[in-house]
């Protein structure tokens, strides 16, 4: 949970499930961004912001037009597209060629970028709204048409 749990600051943590929660003790893990004054002072602000904006509520909501949109596509483009992977707003396309379709999408104005075994990661805020995700969704539709007829 590093990067986004104190808004880039550096900051550390990870969660333990319940049966493991006793293996560690004080002074068992060091860590190099654990919890300074300054690192817990910016986590809280950016919990605080989560909570006020309800933002876990809006990716659990928009997630869902995002996801049904690029399985829309994948059944759309199957020459291109073999698919959806991810949940909520940790969503990539996994296309035939990720390089080129990391670069048509930049040049047609919608930021990706390429992962491991073809993946296409889409990375929105998670304050993104529907009408932000719809505009995404038409330009890797058109981004797709293009590649497709080219």
């Amino acid at each position: 949970m590093a990067k986004g749990i104190a808004g880039g600051f550096p900051m550390g943590a990870f969660w333990v499930a319940k049966p493991y929660c006793d293996l560690f003790r004080p002074g068992n893990h060091g860590t190099t961004f654990g919890g300074t004054p300054l690192a817990c002072s910016a986590a809280l602000a950016v919990l605080e912001v989560f909570e006020k904006e309800d933002l876990l509520g809006n990716v659990q909501k928009v997630s869902v037009d995002l996801h049904a949109g690029l399985k829309d596509l994948c059944a759309k483009y199957p020459s291109l597209l073999d698919g959806v992977r991810g949940k909520g707003f940790h969503v990539a396309l996994v296309a035939k060629d990720n390089a080129a379709l990391v670069a048509a999408l930049r040049a047609n104005g919608l930021l990706a970028a390429p992962g491991g075994n073809g993946a296409v990661r889409l990375l929105p805020p998670l304050n993104v709204t529907r009408d932000e995700i719809n505009e995404a969704l038409g330009i890797i539709g058109r981004t797709l048409s293009s590649l497709q007829s080219a």
